[in-house]
């Protein structure tokens, strides 16, 4: 008796399986299997996506950044972090394609930390604009100065790398429009001199943090560092805009 179309339907193979029934490696969208490079990339691409492949790349990182620290960025290369590390160059090369991709994201890390330490917290609610200064000021040395082996090798390798020094500006120009909105409300509420520009004392203010964390922490001028850090630069903060508590 002859099979019905349906039949036939039912009984034909599906794109990944054989007539005889064995599984074939998976199709892509276009119905084709990937081999050699294309395989390599496919295998990457899922590789990443798994928790160990996250594990993974945040070691790579983590090996990376020891290096760096140790012996600078400029004399550390992809065949040194894979040694510290233990894996072979093509597990560095499924999750970054150069060294400079790895320092690239370790940067952005430390922006994101920097960001976070300066934002807003409820702890600055009921401390007066001084004290919300102060938190904001405290948080922000205590980072750079966890972070300072870190920050004086952006500084090296944003001389070299176009992207670094693109993150530095952009981070930069976001903590001078963040300080600017925080110098316009305190003006709005007649808490610091309506006279100033908040936008040119933002800039001045931003630049001496953090000229002055980069040259106590990292730079080695201790003997220009004061006993109190967080204490001198808020002063300054004070003085510049005039501010004073409700």
């Amino acid at each position: 008796m002859k099979a019905s179309p349906r039949d036939q339907s039912a009984r034909r193979p599906s794109p990944g399986e054989p007539d005889g029934g064995e599984a074939t490696p998976p199709r892509t969208r276009g119905g084709w299997v990937p081999t050699g490079t294309a395989a390599s990339r496919r295998n990457a691409h899922e590789e990443r996506g798994t928790h160990r492949g996250k594990n993974t790349r945040s070691a790579i990182l983590a090996a990376a950044r020891a290096l760096f620290e140790e012996r600078g960025y400029v004399d550390v290369s992809i065949e040194d972090i894979v040694t510290r590390l233990g894996v072979s160059r093509g597990t560095f090369y499924t999750y970054f394609s150069t060294k400079s991709d790895v320092f690239r994201e370790l940067s952005s890390q430390v922006r994101v930390e920097i960001d976070s330490a300066v934002s807003t917290r409820a702890e600055d609610a009921n401390v007066g604009a001084i004290g919300a200064l102060t938190n904001s000021n405290r948080r922000y040395v205590e980072v750079y100065r966890a972070h300072a082996r870190m920050y004086g090798l952006i500084e090296q390798v944003a001389t070299m790398d176009p992207e670094v020094h693109r993150q530095r500006l952009e981070s930069r120009r976001a903590n001078v429009e963040r300080v600017a909105a925080t110098i316009a409300r305190w003006q709005r509420r007649g808490l610091a001199d309506t006279s100033i520009d908040a936008t040119t004392t933002a800039s001045v203010l931003v630049s001496l943090t953090s000229n002055s964390c980069y040259w106590w922490f990292v730079g080695g001028d201790v003997a220009g560092r004061p006993d109190d850090p967080v204490a001198a630069i808020t002063d300054i903060w004070v003085r510049a805009t005039g501010l004073r508590d409700e």
